[in-house]
């Protein structure tokens, strides 16, 4: 506390508790800092210029105390975003883990760190009204903070210490970490209670946290501590006298916060989980490792299942449990939601909604928007051509003959014995005996051929070619493998590397490959943000037809209540003529004709208002069709947002390989990139594998990491 009493000196920043724990300074120096800045509002700002100006710290370290200050201060703030809307139900653990570890990388890369609720809005994960919810909860903005808010000594809150560059890491690399209970964000005002100790109870009231002041009376008792607390209505949870008196006697460099007091928090139980009952990895993609061996994962035929199959239940969770805070009140725990079904072609919900049953024989899995699904078998004798007219059915195709020239087929697993001169798009595998020739194939499966010429191949698995592939352009999020054959002047992108016995030059010049980086998700992604728009300004055009429509029935509604009050006054005017009986023969005729244009007019008010409701009638039908129309568009965005959540999070559990092993020869001019470098062999070459690895830059005053194409003899 000051000289003149304010309670100024009760807040300590978290740069001057940073900067004993560093040992840049001694509790000494920190507390004549201080009562030199006592009397200042920006109480960091006068700090940092105290330790310059007495030459404590150099501008170097006070530059790297600040940023450490700002990296613990976001991080918290986004740690606590990620726990808030765990605990709302908007997200799962891993999803929060993924975006949490997605800013740590934009941290270590010394980026201006993005809002993980934005990553997320845009990733599809949650919408904008649940972000600004969680904000609102926070109390934070919606914008990240670019300079740190003034932590006072409630901060010890290095709960997963972000990646924050050198300079910062070298500050919190030193700070004992505290529980969460200690998040800055959530710390409530210091309050001194007795003998120089202060107490903080965060807004979560999960604990209370004492702090020493140098003029602190070291004889003070235990007992009177905790008669302090109990009249601040703390109660429950408290510390051992043992542990209190600890505390008493320790250093205040030692014991910048004491936890006297912890609650209980309220636990919500384990979420309702859904067990399945077939294999739902049915895409486990390939990769060739370091010594260039490829592992691809051929399932062969799925297995089928019978009409009533169990594919999945709900599997129970535990009941959520209530907590208790320090001040001895219950908390209700929050009741989460457990997963949902989402049913889909071959499936239906069981009638108590705790199962998935299969409504026909055929091939389960689970689509990538995850969907439950079902496919059944076709099989098709003979050949497709453009004779026989496209083949679109969502099931799995077996065509015993060929796919031939002006052909179009659609389904989920597809196999044929050739395909040539057409387009095939399979939503699973597709599998060809022999040859794919000037043919557009797209797959969310792998690719399995015994040569591929002149074609296009984009697929979410392997392709994997037996013989060879020429002068074609193969897309992968797997692996591309023609270990027994060639690769002759053909572009390939292979997230998880290539593997060739030849890699030559043909008429159409030398090979290009890329390798590592996954060309297929970007393109899926183009796709669905392109589709997404479209639905969006679909479903903003029709509710812009709807708010026309609605309008016009609001202005028909306000016509027909003004014609109702003209009714009634005419009605009142008409009744108050008929009934008076006090008028000659001469006025009666008189007003004979005033009648008669009253009732006229009262006529024509109904009618009126019979069109009025009429068009109001017709109106609202207009409407409900749109309603209508606005529901299958919904229905397919909310199926794109959630097919991109699961192709970002798929693609990102796979890392790419950026490899390529050739076990027989390689021709000059053959080039291949990886995600940072690019090799172009400048002569042939014969058993090689050619990685891309991190190396030390040859600068010995700024070694730096690079990436290099490296190749090795096997």
């Amino acid at each position: 506390m000051g000289e003149d009493g304010s309670k100024q000196g009760n807040t300590v920043p978290l740069i001057g508790i940073l900067a004993v724990k560093k040992e840049f300074i001694s509790e000494e120096q920190l507390q004549k800092a201080l009562a030199h800045c006592s009397a200042d509002n920006d109480l960091d700002e006068q700090l940092k210029a105290y330790f310059l100006a007495e030459n404590l710290i150099s501008p170097q370290n006070v530059h790297r105390l600040t940023m450490a200050v700002k990296a613990v201060v976001i991080h918290q703030q986004e740690y606590r975003f990620g726990a808030i809307a765990l605990a709302r139900g908007f997200v799962n653990k891993s999803v929060m883990e993924l975006a949490l570890e997605e800013q740590k990388e934009q941290f270590k890369k010394g980026k201006k760190p993005r809002r993980i609720g934005d990553a997320m809005v845009e990733a599809g994960m949650i919408t904008i009204k649940q972000r600004d919810e969680v904000l609102t909860l926070q109390h934070r903005s919606f914008k990240l903070p670019d300079v740190a808010s003034k932590p006072s000594l409630n901060t010890e809150p290095f709960v997963n210490k972000p990646s924050v560059g050198q300079d910062a890491q070298d500050i919190l690399g030193n700070c004992q970490e505290a529980d969460d209970e200690t998040s800055l964000d959530r710390m409530a005002q210091v309050v001194e209670i007795c003998g120089g100790i202060l107490l903080q109870v965060p807004c979560d009231r999960q604990s209370a946290l004492l702090t020493k002041l140098c003029d602190m009376d070291p004889d003070i008792p235990a007992v009177v501590i905790r008669t302090a607390l109990a009249e601040k209505g703390i109660v429950f949870g408290l510390a051992s006298d043992g542990k209190i008196e600890d505390f008493i006697r320790s250093p205040i460099s030692d014991s910048l916060l004491f936890r006297v007091a912890k609650g209980i928090k309220p636990s919500p139980g384990k979420d309702t989980q859904i067990g399945f009952f077939f294999n739902t990895d049915y895409l486990k993609i390939g990769g060739i490792d370091d010594f260039g061996n490829i592992d691809f994962k051929h399932w062969g035929p799925r297995p089928l299942v019978e009409k009533g199959t169990v594919l999945a239940s709900k599997i129970a969770g535990s009941t959520p449990q209530p907590g208790k805070d320090v001040f001895g009140k219950t908390i209700l725990a929050i009741d989460k939601e457990g997963e949902t079904f989402r049913v889909g072609t071959g499936a239906v919900l069981s009638e108590d909604g705790q199962k998935v049953l299969a409504t026909v024989k055929g091939a389960p899995r689970i689509t990538l928007s995850g969907l439950i699904a079902v496919h059944e078998e076709s099989d098709i004798n003979g050949d497709i051509d453009k004779d026989t007219g496209p083949v679109e059915v969502d099931c799995n195709i077996r065509v015993t003959g060929s796919i031939k020239s002006g052909a179009r087929v659609y389904g989920v697993d597809v196999s044929a014995q050739e395909v040539s001169n057409s387009r095939v798009e399979a939503n699973g595998d597709l599998t060809i005996a022999r040859g794919i020739s000037e043919a557009r194939v797209y797959a969310r499966g792998n690719v399995y051929a015994q040569s591929i010429t002149n074609s296009e191949i984009v697929c979410m698995g392997d392709v994997f070619v037996k013989k060879e592939i020429v002068d074609s352009t193969i897309e992968c999020s797997g692996a591309c493998s023609i270990n027994t054959g060639l690769l002759i002047s053909s572009r390939v992108a292979a997230k998880m590397g290539l593997m060739a016995h030849t890699i030559s030059s043909g008429t159409a010049g030398p090979a290009e490959i890329k390798v590592g980086h996954d060309a297929f998700t970007d393109r899926e992604l183009e796709k669905n943000r392109a589709e997404t728009n479209r639905l969006e300004a679909l479903i903003h055009n029709f509710s812009k037809k709807n708010d026309v429509i609605r309008r016009q029935a609001a202005g028909f509604k306000k016509q027909m209540t003004e014609l109702d009050r003209a009714r009634e006054r005419i009605l009142v005017k008409y009744r108050e003529i008929e009934s008076r009986s006090d008028l000659s023969l001469g006025d009666r005729d008189s007003l004979d004709g005033h009648l008669t244009e009253l009732r006229n007019n009262l006529k024509a008010a109904e009618t009126k208002m019979k069109t009025c409701g009429a068009k109001i009638r017709d109106l609202a039908k207009q409407s409900a069709k749109i309603d209508l129309q606005i529901t299958g568009p919904t229905a397919l965005k909310k199926a794109l947002v959630d097919e991109k959540k699961n192709l970002i999070r798929w693609s990102r559990q796979t890392p790419g390989r950026s490899r390529v092993v050739v076990d027989g020869e390689i021709e000059s001019g053959t080039v291949i990139k990886g995600l940072h470098s690019t090799f172009v062999a400048a002569a042939d070459q014969c058993h090689i594998r050619i990685a891309e690895r991190p190396v030390k830059s040859d600068d010995k005053e700024d070694a730096q990491i690079i990436y290099q194409m490296q190749v090795d003899d096997f």
